[in-house]
């Protein structure tokens, strides 16, 4: 499957780091690393009316990231501020509330809806407040039966509840977690701390197609239906690894959409998110060799 359009509805902000302010967010990282592997995602998310969202307006322009970003009358442009451990792992303050709290269901995010999307993205975090999980809610009822829906379960902080979670899980054909949210998970369902018996159950009781199952330098599992496959983590020394998670979510699904096999995915989105911990912040310039001879088909 080629020119594949997709949406994501999500965070889009600066990430605060120790070496200076970074372009981010979850949904807009996933649109970065998705064009690099041959997508068409569009951003849905909001900034505040205030140099901050002017700034990260024109990297996007940069970036030829297409979106459809309002402007938040109510609030200021999103900002985490972010430390770093010696091995690189983040610890996140993530600001409450910001724009992107705040996104409307426009007539222009109306129109992309109708338009002829292929998948449609979103996390746990960006629903933590009430507006964007009743959007989402009002979203998911509406999409044609042929949009797949991806899902990264991204816990931070207090920014979840059990509503949150259970709803996100229930609607995913493609859902990323990683092995510190798959036992917050496994006990919501009451079920074994397994991402297999996880799979198994999304699979048989809601739509589940695949599980994406990330554990850090100890690699990965993707889970479909047929088939289970683990990938070694690739060693390197990483600076951050901050939007690794988010690289590897949009390489993954992205190439799942477009029917590649699940070894040949889970290589090629390590690969990618090992790259980005080599590089400060989420969204670092992927080298061309890359991109053809690892992610784009």
């Amino acid at each position: 499957m080629t020119n594949l359009k997709m949406i994501a509805v999500g965070e889009f902000l600066w990430d605060y780091l120790p070496n200076g302010k970074k372009i981010g967010g979850a949904a807009a990282n996933f649109c970065y690393h998705a064009k690099s592997a041959g997508a068409q995602a569009i951003l849905v998310s909001a900034v505040g009316d205030d140099d901050n969202g002017k700034e990260l307006l024109n990297q996007l322009a940069m970036l030829a990231i297409p979106h459809s970003v309002q402007i938040s009358a109510n609030y200021a442009t999103g900002k985490v501020m972010v430390e770093l451990d010696a091995d690189g792992k983040p610890t996140y303050n993530i600001l409450n509330p910001v724009a992107w709290d705040d996104i409307q269901l426009t007539t222009s995010l109306e129109h992309l809806l109708q338009d002829d999307i292929v998948a449609i993205y979103f996390g746990s975090l960006i629903q933590r407040n009430s507006n964007n999980h009743q959007l989402l809610k009002r979203i998911v009822a509406e999409l044609p039966e042929k949009v797949k829906i991806i899902v990264d379960i991204n816990l931070r902080q207090n920014h979840y509840t059990n509503d949150i979670l259970r709803f996100s899980i229930e609607q995913s054909h493609i859902l990323k977690l990683n092995d510190e949210e798959l036992p917050v998970i496994a006990q919501l369902l009451n079920i074994k701390n397994d991402p297999k018996v996880l799979f198994d159950y999304l699979n048989q009781h809601y739509q589940l197609e695949l599980l994406i199952y990330t554990c850090g330098s100890e690699g990965s599992y993707l889970i479909n239906q047929t088939e289970q496959d683990y990938c070694p983590a690739e060693k390197i020394t990483p600076i951050d690894t901050v939007g690794a998670g988010d690289s590897f979510m949009a390489t993954a699904s992205t190439l799942y959409l477009k029917g590649s096999s699940l070894k040949e995915i889970n290589i090629k989105a390590n690969h990618v998110a090992a790259y980005v911990c080599t590089q400060s912040g989420p969204m670092p310039k992927m080298p061309d060799e890359l991109i053809k001879k690892f992610i784009a088909k």
